[in-house]
């Protein structure tokens, strides 16, 4: 067998030295070192692609602990790898069951291991089971409120996937910075960056984002992830100076970091006057670090069309589909290309091959929430062609994998005003306000373009009225959100159970508030009454409903 790196310790945590064993099981603690030494040298194993090594080591890790975590979660990446969710997921349930795991400050975890609940919530959203990966976030933090990870998986999760607002990944991010601070850790450099990202992207905060950068780059001044962000977004706010200086800082200790030399060719690809040498110089560098990566592929390919030269364009993003066939933008990108060149029976085959690449193992017909933008684009395609029965079944197959695609709405409510259906557009605006939240970015675009849809069309009315119920939803979205109370951890975790997780992935729900029901038996000690608004924790009760509340106390009281 493979035995580079694993020469062990031969001796005991028991008496003089010699290993003992009852029944053929052993007696006492195994060394500490021998299951560091074996996870040690499987991760470094892994990283270089050598799957079969590393998981020969992390079984031998397992056999001397299988109390220790870091085990299980090295196995089920192994499975990842290969593809086999289904393998991976077993090993973390195994892992969860068998796994013993201590905060920081020696005192157990209240529930099972957050490391492997969280790798597990995060195999689920892969897979599509959104539910059931916000399920496993909330048990993660229940388990160590100080854990890091899986409050900014929450937060992300529940703004991006779910398309809740800001209020909902804020109240995540400031709960990770309480615990932490409750824990006595330092703070933690990766929850400011991953805040700082919503507040520019869900809420437009620049200046609150930029000073949450700042908080971030004070915790770990080499947090390459918080100056490529924030060089991102100085660039998207045309500060190219300031957008050079965040992204040379990182080449600086990260040059082989082939995302920041992408965003860096891609900043100086906006810039006014930049020479395009330094462009391709700079995309070439990011290909010499990671020749496999498919997100530095895609840019490359829109930058060289954009000189002129569609040839090598057509090329890169072969490449890109060939080094990673489950990078849906690159089949996106290619088949645009491809329908703005007029090969229409071409760029059909392109998002067809790129659908069955991409489809995932829980996304049905429609190939799940990868797909989404590749049925999209392809709708386009047909509406361009004339077919706006096909281009129908792409956009409702668009929103049949990703129901709150704002791309594949957008478009299809463009199709149907631009062949007059405006009665069909109209449903498919009214249909897609229910899937967001009020005071949302996605839904404020609706409301606009429903607004500007009308104004078109000469019906001066009824664009007014469009108008009126925005105001009234953002109205009435604020006064809710006076004076909210500062969110604990049975607040933020009142969407855990099945039934609300399932309800807010299915759609919202026709009443702007609803009760959630009272924590389980499992975590009586916790028991409160907490609000939710269309998926968003809410610290403000109406006040007829508080006296309802308090009326039926009374009443149990006598």
């Amino acid at each position: 067998g493979y035995r580079r790196g694993t020469n062990l310790y031969e001796t005991s945590l028991m008496g003089d030295g010699a290993v003992q064993f009852r029944e053929g099981v052993r007696l006492g603690n195994p060394l500490r070192v021998n299951a560091d030494r074996l996870n040690y040298f499987a991760k470094k194993e892994l990283r270089k692609d050598r799957v079969e090594e590393a998981q020969e080591m992390y079984e031998m890790a397992i056999d001397i602990d299988p109390r220790d975590g870091r085990a299980y979660l090295g196995l089920a990446r192994c499975a990842e790898r290969r593809r086999d969710f289904t393998l991976a997921r077993k090993i973390l349930s195994i892992g969860i069951a068998n796994s013993v795991s201590v905060g920081p400050n020696g005192t157990p975890d209240a529930g099972a291991n957050p490391f492997l609940l969280q790798a597990l919530g995060c195999l689920e959203e892969k897979t599509g089971n959104l539910a059931q990966a916000e399920t496993l976030y909330i048990e993660a933090v229940k388990s160590r409120p100080s854990h890091a990870a899986s409050w900014v998986a929450l937060g992300q999760l529940r703004t991006v996937k779910f398309r809740q607002g800001a209020a909902a990944g804020r109240a995540c991010f400031q709960a990770a910075e309480r615990e932490l601070q409750k824990a006595g850790l330092p703070p933690n450099a990766h929850v400011y960056t991953a805040w700082a990202s919503m507040e520019y992207k869900k809420a437009g905060d620049v200046r609150r984002s930029r000073s949450l950068y700042r908080m971030a780059l004070n915790t770990d001044k080499r947090c390459s992830a918080a100056w490529l962000q924030l060089g991102v977004m100085e660039a998207n706010c045309e500060h190219w100076s300031e957008a050079e200086l965040c992204f040379e800082t990182v080449l600086k200790f990260d040059q082989r970091n082939s995302r920041v030399l992408q965003a860096y060719a891609l900043m100086e690809s906006k810039r006014p006057d930049s020479e395009s040498r330094k462009v391709i110089d700079l995309f070439e560098r990011a290909l010499k670090a990671n020749p496999r990566d498919a997100g530095v592929l895609q840019p490359y390919a829109l930058y060289v069309a954009q000189l002129g030269d569609v040839v090598s364009a057509r090329e890169l993003l072969r490449r890109g589909t060939e080094v990673n066939k489950r990078h849906a933008p690159v089949w996106q990108a290619w088949g645009v290309l491809e329908t703005r060149q007029g090969n229409a029976d071409e760029a059909r085959k392109i998002f067809q091959e790129g659908i069955w690449a991409c489809a995932q193992l829980t996304g049905g017909q429609s190939g799940g929430y990868n797909c989404a933008r590749l049925w999209q684009a392809w709708g386009v395609l047909e509406a361009k062609e004339g077919d706006y029965a096909a281009a129908r079944r792409c956009f409702a197959r668009a929103l049949d994998a990703d129901k709150r695609n704002m791309a594949a709405m957008t478009a299809w409510t463009l199709m149907e005003e631009s062949i007059g259906n405006l009665n069909d557009a109209r449903v498919i605006f009214e249909r897609s306000l229910r899937q967001f939240e009020p005071g949302t970015s996605e839904k404020k675009r609706l409301w606009s373009a429903y607004e500007a849809m009308e104004q078109r069309a000469g019906n001066v009315s009824a664009a007014q009225e469009v108008y009126q119920r925005a105001v009234r939803e953002s109205i009435t979205k604020e006064e809710k959100n006076e004076n909210v109370d500062e969110l604990d951890i049975p607040a933020i975790a009142a969407g855990a159970g099945n039934k609300d997780a399932n309800r807010i992935v299915e759609g919202t729900t026709g009443r702007q508030e609803f009760e959630v029901i009272r924590w389980g038996q499992d975590y009586s000690s916790m028991k409160r009454d907490v609000w939710m608004n269309d998926g968003s924790v809410e610290g403000k009760i109406p006040k007829s409903t508080m006296t309802k509340l308090n009326a039926r106390k009374n009443a149990e009281s006598i």
